[in-house]
């Protein structure tokens, strides 16, 4: 694990962040969680993770902010309007939630305000993938965040680098695509 990593706030513990943070416990990282359905946090409090109820308390508490969120909507909701308020210089955001590329740039845009590092990050591989930490995890942004998150990335699955902000989500897009066919 990276030294300069080692408390991990997750935001969104539903069908696919319950297992991706039970992965990230699992790595001996400190979990501080926060869920809108606070019931949805007792399986990771009672695996150690430290649950607050008020998103302000995690924001301050995190050196690193994982959200796994339902859609565009919720993720501008969560990450602009309820977090963006209370981080501070140098603080990283991911993003793991599947949205838009603009959705994604318009976050890492509210986030750069505050001089937080902001990274999209969207997965593929299901529910299943999230249970065995067996993610695809397709990453943009600072490249240097990127590295520096890589052992938090490995908790969950395999990651790669895509490039600048939004182009998590372009390559998730392109994925799915592909995969379609």
């Amino acid at each position: 694990m990276s030294s300069s990593i080692k408390t991990v706030g997750f935001i969104g513990t539903g069908l696919m962040g319950l297992p991706m943070a039970k992965n990230i416990l699992s790595k001996k990282f400190k979990l501080n969680v926060w869920n809108r359905t606070p019931d949805k946090t007792l399986e990771l409090q009672k695996k150690g993770a430290k649950v607050f109820k008020d998103i302000k308390d995690l924001v301050q508490n995190s050196k690193v902010i994982v959200s796994m969120l339902a859609n565009d909507d919720v993720c501008k909701a969560i990450l602009i309007k309820k977090i963006q308020p209370y981080l501070q210089k140098g603080q990283i955001v991911i993003d793991m939630s599947s949205t838009t590329q603009n959705t994604a740039l318009e976050i890492g845009k509210a986030l750069k305000k505050k001089k937080a590092f902001f990274l999209d990050a969207p997965v593929s591989g299901g529910t299943i993938g999230a249970e065995k930490g067996t993610l695809a995890i397709m990453a943009g942004g600072d490249k240097k965040i990127f590295n520096n998150v890589m052992p938090l990335f490995k908790s969950m699955g395999t990651a790669i680098y895509v490039g600048k902000t939004g182009c998590g989500q372009v390559a998730k897009l392109a994925n799915q695509t592909i995969v379609g066919i």
